[in-house]
C-alpha cells in the first residue's frame, strides 16, 4: 500500500509533465487540421499550406508558429521559404510519457479503478 506522501509525489510528477503548451496546442481544431494536412502531405511550407485552410494565411503562419514553439513541428529555413514537418519523435515521446506516468499514477494510487 502506498503512503499518502508516495502518491502525492507520484500525482504531482504527472501533473508536472502535462505540458499545458503542448496540449493547449493542440486544442485549437485549426491547428488539428494543419497537423493531418502535414502528416498527409509531409514536409511543406505555408503558402502550400494554407492553400489547404479556411483561415488568411496570417492565420496559418501562426499557428504553425505555436505548434513549432510548443514541439510539435520542425522548422527549416530555405531562402525566403519556412518549410514545416511533424516533429514525430517529439510527439510521441511527450505522450508516451504522459502515458507512462498516468498508467503509473493510476495503479498506484486507485488500483481499483482499472479492474
Amino acid at each position: 500500500m502506498e503512503t499518502e506522501e508516495e502518491k502525492k509525489r507520484i500525482i504531482d510528477e504527472l501533473i508536472s509533465n502535462f505540458d499545458l503548451k503542448f496540449f493547449r496546442t493542440l486544442g485549437e481544431p485549426g491547428r488539428l487540421e494543419i497537423l493531418k494536412f502535414l502528416i498527409q502531405n509531409g514536409r511543406s511550407d505555408v503558402g502550400t499550406i494554407s492553400e489547404s485552410m479556411p483561415q488568411d494565411r496570417s492565420v496559418v503562419s501562426r499557428h504553425l508558429q505555436l505548434m513549432h514553439e510548443a514541439g510539435i513541428l520542425n522548422s527549416e529555413k530555405e531562402t525566403r521559404h519556412v518549410f514545416y514537418s511533424v516533429n514525430g519523435q517529439h510527439f510521441i515521446e511527450k505522450l508516451e510519457g504522459i502515458t507512462a506516468l498516468t498508467k503509473q499514477c493510476i495503479s498506484k494510487c486507485c488500483p481499483s479503478c482499472c479492474e
